[in-house]
């Protein structure tokens, strides 16, 4: 149980986000008096979110591509290491390769560098919604989801990744690759969905895995 909050109540995004802010947040507000003051306060802050950076601890022994997950969805800006951005986009690439040559397909190179350049934009995405909500509207009275990486993101990624490859970053190239992506986007969808799905798969395993290291945790104190 924290000393300021009760952050076994608390959900993974939440705790995370209070543990790599730090003491700045108002979480303690109304809490004090009796002689608790601002500097126990601080300190009983401090020890809370030492908890839940232990948790994560626990599952990057475990699973570190879970715990580069929690840390690039969750924590605070300027907070999560470049290194563990890396190492997540790796896994998350080696999954997705994993996944098709099980069930008979196999990536060219050159398709998997260009898939490559859109792993940040889907797996930051997918953060933002999974902290904000995703986006919906309604098109002919049915409910659509939209996605924070949209198409037109994308394909602009993969163009410019085509630009830089053939280092032709004319207007004309431009447009070209930009009109063979979207009569070919058929082909890339099924890829980003993937990856989606991916991500989504680690973030259910890491609150599964966050929940039973907190008790783990506070059954130890």
């Amino acid at each position: 149980m924290g000393l300021i909050i009760n952050i076994e109540k608390w959900g993974m995004p939440a705790a995370i986000g209070m543990a790599t802010e730090g003491i700045k947040a108002k979480y303690n507000h109304g809490v004090g008096g009796g002689g608790f003051g601002a500097a126990d306060m601080e300190i009983a802050s401090k020890i809370d979110g030492a908890k839940v950076l232990a948790v994560i601890d626990e599952i990057e022994k475990v699973s570190p591509h879970l715990a580069d997950w929690s840390l690039f969805a969750y924590s605070s800006p300027y907070w999560n290491a470049l290194e563990n951005r890396q190492r997540l986009f790796s896994h998350l690439l080696h999954d997705w390769a994993m996944t098709l040559a099980g069930e008979g397909v196999f990536i060219q190179e050159r398709t998997f560098r260009r898939v490559e350049t859109l792993v940040p934009l889907i797996a930051g995405g997918l953060a933002l919604e999974q902290t904000s909500g995703a986006d919906v509207s309604y098109h002919n009275s049915d409910l659509q989801y939209q996605p924070v990486a949209t198409r037109s993101a994308l394909i602009a990624a993969l163009v410019e990744f085509d630009c830089k490859e053939k280092d032709n970053f004319s207007e004309s190239f431009w447009k070209k690759r930009q009109r063979y992506y979207q009569n070919h986007w058929s082909a890339w969808q099924p890829h980003v969905e993937s990856l989606r799905a991916q991500l989504i798969s680690y973030d259910q395993l890491a609150r599964t895995m966050f929940k039973k290291a907190l008790e783990n945790i506070n059954g130890a104190y």
